[in-house]
């Protein structure tokens, strides 16, 4: 988690979640304490056929651009999936869940810094797998 709350906080993006901060209050645990979007997941909020998720994808996609130019060095996700990308009260598609994340050597290097092992098979990127 140490290294989701060291790679999360290095981003700021209009379709990134904003990171605020950790918390140590539930016990040996550490949590990531990010803002509260009350439309909740992408997954469940395209269930309603009266949502558009057009506009959803087009933030999707500035986010992943977002990361793959990264100054730091471009990053993989490795988790991209619906409940991964969180709807905003104006209704705009945020990233989230950074814990399967990586940033590459370089931007003609499929090679990782570190393993990102787990994430959600389907969803996986293609150069993780």
């Amino acid at each position: 988690i140490l290294r989701e709350v060291h790679l999360w906080s290095k981003l700021r993006h209009e379709s990134i979640v904003r990171m605020l901060g950790i918390s140590t209050e539930f016990g040996s645990t550490i949590s990531i304490v990010s803002d509260w979007l009350e439309m909740g997941d992408a997954h469940t909020y395209v269930q309603n056929m009266e949502n558009d998720p057009r506009p959803l994808l087009a933030d999707i996609a500035s986010g992943l651009d977002y990361l793959h130019s990264h100054a730091s060095g471009p990053i993989i996700h490795g988790d991209l999936k619906g409940l991964n990308v969180l709807v905003s009260n104006d209704r705009r598609g945020l990233l989230s869940d950074f814990g399967y994340s990586a940033i590459t050597k370089s931007t003609f290097s499929m090679q990782i810094d570190s393993p990102c092992q787990g994430g959600s098979l389907p969803w996986m990127a293609p150069e993780l797998l």
